[in-house]
């Protein structure tokens, strides 16, 4: 595959670079949290029951997630790999009103995509043009400003997406569709005397015909248009930047992360949390998970970035010098 220059970090957020209590207080506590102000977050100290290091950490809030925790520590790695012009993208499943709430806090990013790539923001304003292309699909979204717009309820919606959701719904799947306005999300636990083979048996039938796509994320399964989807949204950079998959790197951990790793030349995943991740690693040797877990994780594979980026810089210095001799 050659070596990779690292041109671009595409990075989910939960699980990779936010991680949730859930996940880490079985090796790690809360020691000290700060109340927000009006002019900065909460924040929170993190500190690790082994070895004792602590990470300060902004705390974000989500719809139905509860609170999450993104180490300072982690923005400033993101910083360093920007300020060695990788373009950093974001790419998230994210409902819009959880995204826009979080992402005063958020590393500052190039493009970012949530909902699943449905929704586009480049160079921090809202790319409206880009989830016209999902119109058949969702509909047509009328406030074209807005990075969270009012929508009527999922029911009452048009497109194909939002069909199959009143099917569904009839059928007394638990469904999510709050604030999303290019994707609805299937808690299958929660859906009584429902199984995943059942939804997997839908998808398989339905979503093609209906040009939509599915996968899971925080162990819920996602609907979308087939045109959006992480991996697309990855595409659509590479081509529009004129830069080689080859050159690219992911940092990720869920189901509907794989399609964007195995088009990556390089994989990063600060931890597993599905798996079918578990499954594809074995045909990825150029995934690579970190040793260590939640924030020190996903410190670790930003390092492992970055110094993949000096290696790259300095060949492509030694050869342009090369070049002239």
């Amino acid at each position: 595959m050659g070596e990779n220059k690292v041109n671009v970090l595409f990075s989910d957020l939960d699980g990779t670079l936010v991680h949730y209590p859930k996940e880490f207080l079985h090796y790690a506590d809360i020691i000290e949290e700060v109340a927000a102000t009006d002019n900065t977050p909460e924040t929170a100290t993190i500190r690790y029951h082994e070895t004792n290091e602590s990470r300060t950490c902004v705390v974000l809030s989500s719809m139905t997630g509860g609170k999450a925790y993104l180490s300072l520590r982690t923005n400033e790695l993101i910083s360093t790999l920007r300020d060695m012009d990788v373009l950093f993208v974001i790419i998230t499943g994210a409902r819009s009103s959880t995204y826009v709430g979080r992402r005063d806090y958020l590393p500052e990013a190039d493009y970012e995509f949530f909902e699943n790539g449905g929704r586009k923001i480049a160079e921090g304003k809202l790319d409206a043009t880009w989830s016209d292309q999902f119109k058949e699909q969702v509909g047509e979204i009328a406030d074209r400003t807005s990075l969270s717009p009012d929508m009527p309820p999922p029911e009452q919606r048009q497109g194909t997406l939002w069909g199959l959701y009143k099917e569904l719904l009839d059928d007394g799947w638990k469904l999510d569709g709050r604030k999303y306005t290019t994707n609805f999300r299937v808690d299958v636990a929660k859906s009584e005397g429902k199984h995943t083979r059942d939804l997997n048996a839908i998808v398989e039938t339905k979503c093609a015909p209906l040009s939509l796509a599915s996968s899971y994320n925080l162990g819920k399964a996602d609907l979308y248009p087939a045109q959006s989807g992480k991996a697309n949204a990855a595409r659509h950079i590479l081509q529009l930047r004129q830069i080689d998959s080859k050159d690219a790197v992911a940092l990720f951990d869920d189901d509907n992360d794989i399609e964007l790793g195995s088009l990556c030349g390089r994989g990063f995943l600060p931890g597993v949390t599905h798996d079918s991740v578990l499954e594809a690693l074995k045909k990825h040797p150029e995934w690579r998970v970190s040793k260590r877990m939640g924030f020190l994780g996903t410190e670790e594979a930003l390092e492992k970035i970055i110094e993949l980026r000096c290696a790259a810089l300095k060949d492509m210095e030694t050869n342009a010098v090369g070049s002239h001799v």
